[in-house]
């Protein structure tokens, strides 16, 4: 595998797949489950070394057309090399009348227009950094899609967007088109949320337009709450208690902005109260259960949620027949996952939809000001976009739970944005990647306990979080209102409540995506070092390094050893010492080995 990947650079997605991603895990409605009940088997199984030097970018490329060429924005040298020789192969094929050729695009001649001519547009629209695409012209091009497409994911070429060149866009230049194809397909998918998902600020609403007259935009959503006595409780982040701020599952992952193509990563827990205030705690329970008011339901004293809003049709899987990894497997290794009780998908629907859930996320978003703070794209993630092909049912945007006594919980993740099948219109934006990688989107579920009074120890229904390279863990106990903050890839489960609860602990997940305000420049400057620290915040002090992540610099960003560095100055960049035939050089770790035995003696 490693000489494949050294010799065909497009192998380097499929490599990426087997190695920097968390392996045989059962996720949250989110990926497929494990084929394991084996706890341990859920670490994040990475490479430790890099997987190869970046590829050299093409050189300035001519984007004279011939009529018919697929036009590559942000791919390289070797990659054209191996489309040309696919593109041969499927012009006879298909039996196309002329050749297909294959061109780069860069900052040489995007922008030019398709024929190679000058624009006239008045602005120059700048480079799609960031976005592979791939543009169709002629006929006879548009002749070989989708399979063109299939082909090439095959082949291991990495998620590209697909377009095409229209007589309504001859006179643009290649790169005003792709940022145009870029757009229409953020659009269709909602990859950045719709615009019912706006938030302001509180100061903005009731702010003047540009007319002068007062702006009553409806879909503007506020950080502010009825408090019930004609008041308004007002959100202060300043006020917000920090419970638990904690770093874990540390790991070295393969990482396209990082030097070497390498990063330390941990993923990252907060749990914060005060941002749920009562008033809000109440109507958010209100959407999901009723009150007596409305269905004669009260949460303090009923033994279950009511019928007709929930039913007992939620799994911590995809994969309902997937073998389950919890307690009850310790006891029946065949023991499969089973059904606990959740929201219809009708009013999950509606309560996602509601103020209420939009003021718990424009109050996280105030906390956040350097991200946008979404609804996750959760149909974008499925393979093709196809609802429910990852595993059999729907994934979701936000989960309700009313976990009771007797319930069985497995262990999930609820997303990994690098375990995203490569048809899916989510990788084909914004590629294959491990979570936490600089400039791309951050993938983040926010759990909201919801019961009214306080939670006794001994009514147990804690949610725990795993460190698997350790076999050690943590735990968050229940409390009305308290908001836990997680990375989606964080391995966790719920817990049953003892018998002596009585009722169901009521919470609700909301799984969102935190997307870069603005990129940061790829200069070897980490994000935490430009002020993007992820969930954890330095205005909330060091977070714990808890288990794995013991020592880990949560603001450092690449992670060569000093056996890198010592191989790199002694046989330069081009030598894998992996290889047997490196100039004779095989011995070279073994030799280290070596000396380290000598230094420790």
């Amino acid at each position: 595998l490693r000489n494949i990947i050294m010799t065909h650079s497009y192998s380097i997605s499929a490599f990426c797949r087997t190695f920097n991603h968390r392996q045989n895990n059962s996720f949250m409605n989110t990926t497929p489950p494990s084929s394991s009940s084996s706890t341990s088997n859920l670490h994040r199984r990475r490479h430790g070394r890099p997987f190869g030097k970046a590829l050299k970018k093409s050189a300035a490329a001519s984007a004279a057309s011939n009529g018919n060429d697929v036009f590559l924005v942000n791919f390289d040298d070797d990659e054209l090399m191996h489309l040309q020789d696919l593109l041969k192969d499927m012009k006879e094929e298909y039996g196309l009348n002329s050749d297909v050729s294959a061109i780069l695009v860069d900052e040489s001649n995007c922008f030019l227009t398709v024929d190679g001519k000058e624009t006239n547009e008045k602005r120059r629209t700048p480079y799609p950094e960031n976005c592979r695409c791939v543009l169709l012209n002629g006929d006879n091009t548009k002749r070989l899609m989708p399979e063109l497409k299939e082909a090439m994911i095959d082949m291991g070429f990495l998620p590209s967007i697909f377009g095409t060149f229209t007589e309504k866009n001859k006179d643009k230049s290649i790169a005003n088109c792709a940022r145009q194809v870029i757009a229409a397909h953020e659009r269709y998918w909602k990859l950045r949320g719709t615009e019912d998902d706006l938030i302001v600020s509180d100061e903005d609403i009731g702010a003047e337009n540009d007319d002068g007259s007062e702006d009553t935009t409806d879909d503007m959503i506020s950080t502010s709450w009825p408090d019930g006595e004609d008041g308004i409780s007002i959100f202060n982040p300043g006020s917000v208690s920090i419970a638990m701020s904690l770093a874990l599952d540390r790991a070295d992952v393969g990482s396209s902005t990082s030097a070497g193509g390498i990063r330390s990563d941990a993923s990252k827990i907060v749990v914060l109260d005060n941002v749920v205030c009562e008033p809000l705690r109440r109507d958010l329970l209100k959407e999901m259960c009723g009150d007596q008011e409305t269905n004669g339901f009260d949460a303090m004293v009923a033994s279950e949620p009511p019928e007709g809003l929930w039913s007992r049709d939620t799994y911590d899987t995809l994969d309902t027949d997937s073998p389950s990894t919890s307690e009850s497997s310790l006891d029946n290794p065949d023991a499969r996952n089973t059904s606990s009780w959740g929201l219809t998908e009708d009013h999950l629907a509606k309560v996602a939809r509601s103020f209420a859930v939009k003021t718990l996320r424009a109050r996280i978003q105030r906390l956040y000001p350097e991200y946008d703070v979404l609804p996750m794209s959760a149909d974008s993630l499925e393979p093709e976009g196809i609802p429910g092909s990852w595993g059999g049912l729907r994934i979701k945007t936000a989960v309700g739970n009313a976990a009771v006594n007797g319930e069985d919980f497995s262990w999930h993740l609820d997303m990994d944005p690098s375990s995203v099948d490569p048809t899916s219109p989510w990788a084909e934006r914004f590629g294959l990647y491990v979570n936490r990688e600089q400039n791309k989107p951050l993938f983040v579920s926010a759990l909201v306990y919801l019961n009214p009074n306080v939670w006794p120890a001994s009514y147990d229904a804690e949610t725990m979080f795993l460190d698997p390279g350790t076999g050690t863990g943590v735990f968050v106990r229940p409390q009305p209102g308290r908001v836990v903050l997680m990375d989606q890839d964080v391995v966790h489960r719920v817990s049953a409540p003892s018998k002596a609860a009585g009722v169901p602990r009521y919470s609700l997940v909301l799984k969102l995506v935190f997307h870069p305000k603005a990129m940061i420049p790829t200069t070897g400057k980490t994000a935490e070092s430009e002020g993007f620290d992820g969930i954890t915040r330095r205005e909330w002090g060091e977070p714990v390094l808890f288990g794995s992540a013991a020592g880990f610099d949560v603001y450092a960003d690449d992670c060569f050893s000093d056996d890198d560095q010592r191989y790199e100055d002694e046989f330069g960049d081009d030598c894998d010492p992996y290889e047997e035939d490196c100039e004779g050089h095989e011995n070279f770790y073994k030799s280290i080995e070596d000396d380290d035995e000598g230094e420790d003696a």
